[in-house]
């Protein structure tokens, strides 16, 4: 992979590279939380075609933005220039809110910069990927998206948690569309 930019963000605390892979465009943004160090991929999406190639579908009545959608993925970062594997990054306590909070962050500072009609994710559903969960991914995205608020309980007490809060901003909208095995998100202005 050829790094063809490398800037440092100073009002985001984050490193964003950009970098050509499958002919689109795509900007890491690396963070460090915790011992580990991650990055955030955002891949472009500029035509249609491509964003319905690789599987996502638009929510039924609504177009694809003129400005072009974007693909995000997050992984731990090997230190090498590479990606891991994509396996599922576990979290400890307040680790999971730390890293939420930088993905969040870079996804604010690649829109401020590119000013994009939306974003779009995958959560791999069931199986190895919720195993040892409390809350599945699919769950988690849900909730932070605003399309989930059903009431949780503690486990151990059987007392109601507090509501979760979406993580996104009034002025988004979430869809949500479900296929075997993963749960596709789209994010719109």
């Amino acid at each position: 992979m050829h790094i063809e930019e490398e800037v440092f963000l100073e009002d985001y605390g984050l490193r964003r590279k950009r970098f050509v892979y499958d002919r689109r465009v795509h900007h890491s943004y690396v963070f460090v939380a915790g011992n580990e160090t991650y990055t955030v991929i955002i891949g472009s999406l500029v035509e249609e075609m491509t964003f319905s190639r690789i599987g996502y579908e638009m929510p039924a009545g609504v177009p694809f933005p003129v400005n072009g959608m974007a693909e995000v993925y997050f992984d731990v970062f090997d230190g090498l220039g590479n990606l891991a594997d994509f396996r599922h990054v576990r979290f400890e306590g307040l680790g999971s809110a730390v890293v939420l909070q930088s993905v969040s962050l870079a996804l604010i500072a690649h829109n401020e910069i590119f000013h994009i009609g939306g974003f779009v994710f995958q959560a791999a559903s069931g199986g190895v990927v919720d195993m040892g969960r409390r809350i599945t991914l699919e769950e988690i995205y849900d909730y932070m998206l605003g399309l989930k608020n059903e009431p949780r309980y503690n486990e151990k007490t059987g007392l109601l948690k507090k509501a979760p809060r979406p993580l996104i901003s009034e002025d988004l909208q979430a869809y949500k569309t479900v296929t075997e095995g993963r749960a596709n998100y789209v994010v719109l202005h």
